[in-house]
């Protein structure tokens, strides 16, 4: 008899950060919807994304070297046919899901956080005094209608967090 795994939330009602396309029709300088192919994540760092795909519509990032159930993760919901928006959840390995992901619907925790803020670090001394530091996440872009590698864009996601020692240095900006 076959496990029956937990579907997942969709994107837009778990945790998340999104990312819309739209598409300038050069000829009226009106937008239009169209599907939009995105690839990445890319970017220079110091500890490798290590970066899984999933059946062409999702992406996942391990924000530790542990990748067993509970281990954080970013999920990156890629843009689907019938949407122009890319989604970017929190989520944690837990193979009772469909994907093998479970999506936070509202607040992250605390473990999540330190994760993040690590990742975030990729490997840099924190230093004595506060700094915010970002790590960014490089994307390409291409309408399928448009479909014209000269057209295609680049655009990047951030991710901050506040580190050092201060009052402050345990704010957070995700």
């Amino acid at each position: 008899m076959p496990t029956i795994k937990n579907p997942n939330v969709q994107p837009q009602n778990a945790l998340n950060f999104s990312v819309e396309f739209t598409t300038t029709n050069l000829d009226n300088g009106q937008p239009f919807v169209e599907p939009f192919v995105v690839t990445g994540p890319n970017g220079s760092f110091n500890i490798p994304l290590n970066a899984v795909a999933y059946g062409g519509t999702k992406i996942f990032i391990p924000l530790t070297t542990n990748t067993s159930n509970g281990a954080s993760y970013l999920k990156i919901w890629l843009p689907q046919p019938s949407n122009d928006k890319m989604y970017i959840t929190f989520c944690i390995k837990a193979s009772q899901m469909n994907d093998g992901y479970y999506d936070y619907l509202t607040g992250i925790p605390a473990a999540y956080r330190t994760d993040l803020r690590n990742w975030i670090l990729d490997g840099a001394n924190i230093p004595g005094v506060p700094v915010t530091y970002g790590k960014t996440l490089v994307f390409s872009a291409i309408g399928k209608d448009t479909n014209q590698s000269a057209e295609a864009i680049q655009f990047r996601v951030k991710l901050y967090g506040s580190f050092g020692n201060s009052p402050t240095s345990n704010t957070q900006t995700f």
